[in-house]
């Protein structure tokens, strides 16, 4: 996670049922529009959806993945999506 994004959201996908939790991360939280849970990808904003996109094909880490103003793939389900 770098220090000049303004909100990071931390995206966990649920292995088998395939929900989302996102967990809003930074002083601007308040500005957040994004809910807490989701049931699917589907439901995602259209840019969260194209970064996870391109966060999705990057390998599991070691070392961490940081794509500059995408994110970073923490591991097979989880992530951090910058805003």
């Amino acid at each position: 996670m770098t220090s000049t994004n303004d909100i990071t959201y931390n995206i966990q996908i649920h292995h088998t049922t395939k929900t989302i939790q996102v967990a809003c991360i930074g002083m601007n939280c308040v500005d957040s529009d994004l809910k807490g849970y989701y049931m699917s990808v589907d439901e995602l904003p259209s840019w969260v959806q194209d970064k996870l996109s391109v966060l999705m094909m990057l390998d599991v880490p070691p070392p961490l993945n940081d794509v500059d103003g995408v994110g970073s793939r923490l591991g097979p389900y989880r992530y951090w999506v910058y805003k």
